[in-house]
């Protein structure tokens, strides 16, 4: 099992842990196939945050001390070698972004974007970061368009299908072929801890096949469902099988801590 300082890494199907300069992080086995490209699923450790933000938080919405955060997210972009960095307010929307030139803003800002939830580029060097602690960062690559994407998905992007949107903006933006795309889920909520007890109201009746038990639903399985769908190859697809809230000590999780911080998922590729 991969340690991190006297931390224990949970140990998943399909990602391979490692740490560098004291941050531990994962990268998927397809993904890690293609050396152009740069990914990382960072976890909770490695940063400067306090208690109950601690430690690696890259949200300044959690209650956190900005400068903290500040920091962590300078030892996010720190730690890839890109040369431009992009993140943004998400506001659980299927609203997507095509990156066509590099994006310049004040570091003094907390936001450059707002109500953004997913970016999409094809530019060398710049670094997309999504920030989660339950939700799914989905990373989307096209080896043969070369262009790469990451979305975040929480229970309400699943219902809005922002995977179908994600597939379509590429192939329509990028002639992509879905069939090509390598999709990565990282750690979220299980469909162990996916309890919704109003999923009646909260959820279309067609989620209902993958309802486990009263109140539990399998997200996982409704994106990789979403995926194939949307002509995605189900040997292009894997899934962390993490559950963040069964983890605490490697990931944040709201429905496990309430006030807490958010982990970040990023991808470029990388500066030629």
């Amino acid at each position: 099992m991969a340690t991190s300082g006297n931390t224990v890494l949970p140990v998943s199907p399909t990602l391979q842990p490692s740490a560098e300069n004291s941050i531990p992080f994962y990268r998927f086995n397809l993904l890690s196939r293609f050396a152009e490209i740069e990914h990382l699923v960072f976890t909770r450790l490695g940063g400067v945050s306090l208690p109950p933000f601690a430690s690696l938080n890259v949200s300044y919405d959690t209650g956190d001390e900005a400068p903290r955060v500040r920091e962590n997210l300078q030892r996010i972009r720190n730690f890839s070698e890109c040369s431009s960095f992009i993140y943004a307010r998400q506001s659980h929307s299927s609203n997507l972004l095509v990156l066509r030139q590099y994006p310049s803003f004040d570091p003094r800002v907390s936001y450059p974007l707002h109500g953004k939830d997913g970016f999409f580029t094809q530019l060398p060097g710049l670094l997309m970061m999504i920030k989660v602690a339950d939700c799914q960062a989905i990373l989307l690559y096209d080896p043969t368009k070369k262009v790469v994407g990451i979305i975040h998905a929480g229970w309400r992007g699943s219902v809005n299908n922002i995977v179908a949107k994600a597939i379509q903006l590429m192939v329509v933006e990028y002639n992509s072929s879905p069939p090509d795309i390598i999709a990565g889920v990282a750690p979220s909520l299980g469909p162990c801890c996916s309890e919704f007890r109003n999923w009646q109201k909260e959820l279309p009746p067609h989620f209902s096949r993958f309802k486990l038990s009263a109140n539990h639903f399998d997200f996982w399985a409704i994106t990789q469902h979403q995926l194939i769908d949307s002509g995605v190859m189900r040997e292009n697809i894997e899934i962390a099988g993490l559950c963040t809230k069964c983890h605490p000590e490697a990931f944040y999780s709201y429905r496990g801590e309430g006030k807490t911080g958010r982990f970040a998922v990023v991808v470029a590729i990388k500066d030629i």
